[in-house]
């Protein structure tokens, strides 16, 4: 019950500061437009409906720098709302530091919809006519009328739930306009769906068959996309969008040919291919199931090699391991991404450029290369993390925050898990080095040599990183207990200087018919003169023994 009031109360407050602010903007592009703005949508409806004349451009022009600054308004509210909030128990919202005009019209033209919506219901049960500003309230509340205010407080929680439900929606908007045009904004509703429980996790597949194609882990593309690179040392063939057929066909030419499927989540997909180069059903069912841990499988037909491939976002600070599964046989490479994003750009660049030797060599060559970027991908998630752990550091000698607890224990998670996906790539890259198999030859081993070496080089760094993370800790905690002594020295020492002048004023505060001091002309100011005195003296041994 005191959670349900205390949220209550941290959107009256939102809902108040909000329509406070955005009346003194609408009343001061009123009083330049000289135009009846109203600040919702029947500004662009008005707008609309007269855009012949220059009133109509004004009105619509009006409705879009009005979406952008309710979102604005909206987003500095509810990032800065621990200021606001009353109830302190609340979670925060994360609002990413940087937004697209795209997703600013979006968020402000639902803010403004969804008022423009909540003040025609209340104009169906308010008088039409009714004011609901502070004048007339307080001229209302006079006569012993309080409607105004309720309405005023109704209209301030209900739009502080608005603003709190459409604002905490950003980053999932963000991240569909990131690099997109208005075609893809059909996508908000899918977005704006996901929820935890939408995720498979290992749970899920307790009691089935083994081998059961199931995808374990979050869906991260619609549609799953094949693209097929057909190669050989004179001439290279690159399909987008390629399918199955033409795929399984590349298997009857003797040219090296690279199948990248991006999408897991389909288990036809993954059985038609399992099948087709002769893979397992069990590992079949690993290469859907991203929560494995990075492993290698060698068999008479082929190679299956499963590592995970980190993002790591500087603007949300977010980490995710991208699981991708290699297989690796004779003139043929099939890899099996969760999203399209990857750090194989380069690769395809040297085929298609006849860069070095990738074009006369074989898929072994071409699986020492996907790897090798794989490995090299880690650094660049190091590298950003190394940037950010200098910043705490010099803020943790600066002021560190509540804040700063935080970011340095959720980089510690992050490179406990970075820690997890790169240390099995140790075993991995040995057992291809190692095995006796057809399928790696002893050039591509040479290679793969060094990419051991990279593999050590990045476990190494992130054992670093650890450690000064950790060691961050304690510098935060003794930096906050450092605070601490300082305040508590201050005021022991404030203390200590008010103790005697207490107790002389306490004497002489007694309530005694007789103290014959008082009888003595100019014994207040010798009493303050001592009291001076005993002060100066305490301030001297303090700083002779360097306490202040």
């Amino acid at each position: 019950m005191k959670d349900k009031f205390g949220i209550i109360v941290n959107r009256l407050i939102y809902g108040f500061t909000f329509a406070f602010l955005y009346q003194i903007v609408i009343g001061i592009a009123t009083s330049l437009l000289s135009l009846p703005l109203t600040g919702n949508v029947q500004d662009l409806i008005y707008g609309v409906e007269k855009i012949n004349s220059q009133e109509g451009v004004l009105f619509v022009a009006w409705w879009i720098i009005s979406t952008i600054i309710i979102t604005v308004i909206a987003l500095v509210i509810i990032r800065y709302k621990k200021y606001l909030s009353p109830y302190k128990d609340e979670k925060d919202i994360e609002v990413p530091p940087k937004i697209t005009t795209i997703t600013a019209i979006i968020i402000g033209a639902s803010i403004s919809f969804l008022f423009f919506l909540l003040d025609a219901i209340i104009g169906l049960v308010v008088t039409p006519g009714s004011q609901t500003d502070v004048a007339a309230i307080y001229e209302s509340a006079l006569v012993g009328d309080f409607t105004p205010l309720f309405v005023s407080i109704i209209f301030s929680i209900i739009a502080g739930f608005i603003i709190v439900g459409i604002a905490s929606k950003t980053s999932k908007v963000k991240e569909l306009t990131k690099d997109i045009g208005l075609q893809d904004i059909t996508g908000i509703k899918r977005i704006m769906n996901m929820t935890k429980t939408q995720k498979t996790t290992l749970s899920d597949t307790i009691g089935q068959r083994p081998g059961a194609l199931i995808h374990v882990g979050e869906k991260k593309v619609d549609h799953v996309t094949i693209n097929l690179i057909e190669y050989d040392a004179e001439n290279i063939n690159q399909v987008q969008n390629a399918s199955i057929e033409q795929c399984l066909e590349s298997k009857n030419k003797q040219n090296v040919s690279w199948i990248d499927i991006i999408g897991i989540h389909d288990p036809k997909i993954i059985k038609t291919f399992g099948d087709s180069f002769d893979l397992h059903p069990l590992h079949q069912s690993n290469i859907m199931n991203t929560e494995l841990r990075p492993s290698i499988e060698v068999s008479d037909n082929h190679i299956l090699v499963m590592l995970k491939m980190p993002h790591y976002s500087n603007e949300t600070g977010k980490l995710e391991l991208e699981q991708v599964s290699i297989i690796i046989s004779e003139n043929h490479l099939v890899t099996f991404q969760e999203t399209p994003d990857d750090f194989f750009d380069q690769i395809r660049k040297r085929l298609q450029d006849k860069s070095g030797s990738i074009r006369k060599l074989k898929s072994d060559y071409l699986a020492y290369a996907i790897i090798d970027a794989i490995v090299d991908s880690y650094f660049l998630v190091i590298e950003q993390v190394g940037d950010i752990t200098e910043d705490i550091e010099e803020e943790l000698m600066k002021n560190p925050t509540a804040e700063t607890m935080q970011t340095i224990q959720t980089l510690k998670r992050r490179m406990i898990a970075l820690r997890k996906s790169i240390w099995p790539a140790r075993e991995i890259v040995d057992s291809l080095i190692r095995e006796d198999t057809i399928f790696i030859s002893e050039n591509t081993k040479t290679y793969l040599r060094d990419v051991y070496n990279h593999v050590i080089q990045v476990t190494d760094s992130i054992e670093g990183l650890r450690d000064v993370i950790g060691g961050m800790l304690d510098t935060y905690l003794s930096s906050v207990s450092n605070r601490m002594n300082e305040v508590m020295k201050t005021l022991t020492i404030i203390a200590s200087i008010f103790i005697p002048i207490t107790f002389i004023a306490g004497i002489y505060g007694t309530n005694f018919s007789y103290v014959p001091e008082l009888a003595w002309e100019g014994s207040y100011f010798v009493m303050l003169g001592a009291m001076g005195i005993i002060s100066i003296t305490m301030i001297a041994y303090f700083k002779k023994k360097r306490w202040m």
